[in-house]
Order: structure tokens, then sequence, then C-alpha cells
């Protein structure tokens, strides 16, 4: 089973009560196939728990699933080299 984790980003409209049904839903997809090692969720415009996932032990996580793409290519270019270091894979989620 990989080790995953999900990063989830709300939308602008989104609160994070109405985000927390849908990342359960997620979490319940996902946990079949993979252990879920952690969930962050991020208000839109910040990406401060994407820095909190970053800055976290990645070499044990196989796979980051993400609920929409990155926009800050700060942000493409760290999880870029991270994800070559650490030899882990983004997933964008449908």
């Amino acid at each position: 089973m990989a080790n995953a984790v999900i990063y989830y980003k709300l939308d602008d409209n989104e609160s994070t009560k109405q985000a927390v049904p849908r990342v359960n839903a997620l979490i319940e997809q996902l946990q079949t196939p993979h252990v879920i090692r952690g969930v962050y969720i991020d208000l839109p415009g910040s990406s401060n728990e994407l820095m909190e996932l970053l800055n976290s032990s990645l070499t044990e996580i196989d796979i980051i699933y993400v609920n929409k793409e990155i926009e800050d290519e700060f942000d493409i270019t760290l999880i870029s080299e991270l994800s070559r270091r650490d030899h882990f894979e983004v997933i964008l989620l449908d």
C-alpha cells in the first residue's frame, strides 16, 4: 500500500465546513489502496499548509493528491525539485 497525502485548496466561495465532507469522501475513496498520512487544507490565496506539507518528511510519502493544479511558479518549482529528490509523485484529482 502506498503512503499518500491529500492537499486540498479551498475555492473562493468554499468554507472549511463545506470542504470537510468532500475531503472525507476523498479519504474513503483513497484509503483502500493507500495509507493516508495526512490532509492539508489551504484557504484561497494561501499556501501555508502546502509549505507545512513540503517541510515535512516527504521520504515516507509516495503520492501527494491535489484537488486543483498548483498555480504559483515558486510552489511548482519547489514541488518538482522535492519530488525528484524524495521520489514522490503528485496526482491531480478529478
